[in-house]
């Protein structure tokens, strides 16, 4: 009989990054508070994302050493940097890990422009950049559970996935899910919204007793909720597009609606560059 799985969640609070606001508005330049989460068993575990610097990847890595599991394998959610930047210091951690992610995963992975990032975060990347294996599979196991891959095309980023663990009602969404953070809906069109709040809404039918977002409030609660209020927070942000009539207004409407929610930054609503 396989043993109960357990779930932990480390949150990586805000950080500043170096350059101009896109508008001349708002906090000074930040990137998001984030998430990676362990999924382990009696023995064994997995972790969900690898976050972004060498010194979150370094607290993370001794976070999940205090679990006292094997780190087994390594999911990565999406293609965007700030979720596996930290990989090649996680897998010096625990050699090993076999760290996949999808295969469009990867190739959203390969496209990112490392050296814009190293101009916002100077010193703070890895040297190196370490990329998933490509896994066409739809599922992988944990001591006997299933953990299910779940691909739900363009959402905050092309290609995303969420990860389902039926035997603990958990859902991991990467960022499909946001936690009381404002969302980067720089790239939002009425097609990209369609489909996002299609991905909520499988999601929700899933009906997880725990959902994780990728990006979230420290110490938010990982409530289904979130999946919800995600939904609502692109549903306002389309109408307010269509009702405000300058950039400024839009902002201003948005954390209005939204107020106390972590990273009200312009750039994402409005694009880094």
């Amino acid at each position: 009989m396989a043993s109960a799985l357990s779930v932990n969640v480390f949150d990586a609070p805000e950080k500043p990054l170096v350059g101009d606001r896109p508008r001349p508005f708002g906090p000074p330049m930040a990137w998001d508070p984030m998430t990676s989460t362990l999924i382990y068993g009696e023995n064994d575990a997995v972790l969900v994302d690898t976050l972004t610097t060498v010194a979150e990847a370094e607290a993370l890595a001794a976070w999940v050493k205090l679990h006292h599991r094997d780190l087994t394998m390594i999911y990565i959610t999406h293609g965007h940097l700030d979720h596996f930047a930290g990989l090649s210091v996680l897998l010096r951690h625990f050699p090993g890990a076999r760290a996949i992610a999808t295969p469009k995963s990867v190739e959203l992975a390969r496209e990112q422009p490392v050296a814009f990032y190293r101009k916002l975060l100077p010193g703070q990347l890895p040297a190196a950049i370490t990329l998933p294996e490509p896994y066409p599979e739809k599922v992988f196991h944990l001591e006997g559970h299933e953990l299910r891959i779940i691909e739900q095309g363009h959402t905050d980023a092309a290609d995303s996935t969420s990860l389902y663990v039926p035997s603990i009602d958990l859902v991991v969404g990467g960022d499909v899910l946001y936690n009381q953070c404002h969302q980067y809906v720089a790239k939002l069109t009425p097609e990209i919204s369609e489909n996002w709040i299609a991905a909520l809404d499988g999601l929700t039918a899933l009906n997880p007793t725990a959902a994780i977002a990728g990006h979230k409030k420290p110490g938010a609660p990982d409530t289904p909720e979130a999946i919800g209020w995600t939904k609502r927070y692109l549903i306002d942000f389309g109408r307010l597009q269509e009702e405000t009539s300058s950039d400024r207004e839009l902002f201003d409407a948005m954390g209005q609606l939204f107020p106390g929610w972590a990273a009200h930054q312009a750039w994402l609503m409005f694009g880094l560059r």
